[in-house]
C-alpha cells in the first residue's frame, strides 16, 4: 500500500490525503481519500486509524516517504515492521546532504546512486554486507549515512515483509498527477468529480476483461 499527500490548490486550503494500492493487473487501485487542514501528526493517525478500520483490521506494507507525521503513525496503528520507505525518496536526501557535506565534491551523483542502489536491492545479507564494504571503502560517510537511517525499512535483503519489488512510489504519484485538475476545485466539486472519473475508470476497465 501507498499514502501520499498533496496540498489543495483551489478556494479552499488543506491537504487531500490519499491511500493507493495495485490490483493483481498491475494497476492503481483507490483504496481512501481524505481532506485535512493540514499534514500534522494528529492528521496522519486520524487518517492511518479510519484506513486501518477501512481494511477491517488487516495490517498490509504501508510504503511512504518519511513525513514526520507517517513516522509516528504507522508504527502505532499497523506496526514499525509493516511500515517501509520510498527508496527515491532516501537517494534525494542522500544527494541533498552529500552536496552538503561536500562528499559530492570529487564524486558524481551517478556513481552516489549507482552504489546506494546496489545497497537498496541486494537480495541477501551477504550480498548487502558486500556493498556497503565497497560503499565504506570508497566513501566511509556514505556507509555511515545508511547505518543511520534505518535499512531495516527499506533495504531489500533486511525488511522482512514482501514488497514484490515496488520500493517507489509511482502508483500513489500516478494517483495524484490523475486527481491534478480536481484538486484545484472546492471541495464538494472535487468530490463529485472524483466520482465521475471513478465511474468512467471501472468503466473501461470492465470493457477491457
Amino acid at each position: 500500500m501507498f499514502v501520499d499527500r498533496k496540498h489543495l490548490s483551489g478556494p479552499y486550503e488543506g491537504t487531500m490525503l490519499a491511500a493507493v494500492t495495485l490490483n493483481t493487473n498491475n494497476h492503481v487501485f483507490d483504496l481512501v481519500y481524505a481532506v485535512v487542514g493540514g499534514e500534522t501528526n494528529e492528521d496522519w493517525l486520524w487518517f492511518l486509524t479510519t484506513l486501518h478500520k477501512c481494511l477491517g483490521g488487516l495490517k498490509p506494507v504501508i510504503r511512504s516517504d518519511r513525513n514526520q507525521g507517517l513516522l509516528a503513525g504507522v508504527p502505532r496503528v499497523f506496526g514499525a515492521k509493516n511500515h517501509t520507505y520510498y527508496v527515491r525518496h532516501l537517494i534525494e536526501n542522500r544527494m541533498t546532504e552529500a552536496g552538503r557535506s561536500g562528499i559530492r565534491r570529487n564524486v558524481s551523483k551517478d556513481l552516489i546512486k549507482k552504489m546506494f542502489n546496489h545497497v537498496t536491492y541486494a537480495t541477501t545479507v551477504v550480498e548487502y554486507d558486500s556493498a556497503i564494504d565497497k560503499m565504506r571503502r570508497f566513501k566511509r560517510e556514505l556507509a555511515l549515512w545508511v547505518g543511520k537511517n534505518e535499512p531495516q525499512q527499506w533495504a531489500q535483503s533486511k525488511f522482512k515483509k514482501a514488497r514484490w519489488g515496488k520500493l517507489n512510489n509511482n502508483p500513489v504519484e500516478s494517483w495524484n498527477n490523475w486527481m491534478r485538475k480536481l484538486r484545484a476545485m472546492s471541495i464538494l466539486w472535487m468530490v463529485l468529480g472524483y466520482v465521475q472519473k471513478v465511474g468512467l475508470k471501472w468503466n473501461k476497465r470492465k470493457g477491457e476483461l
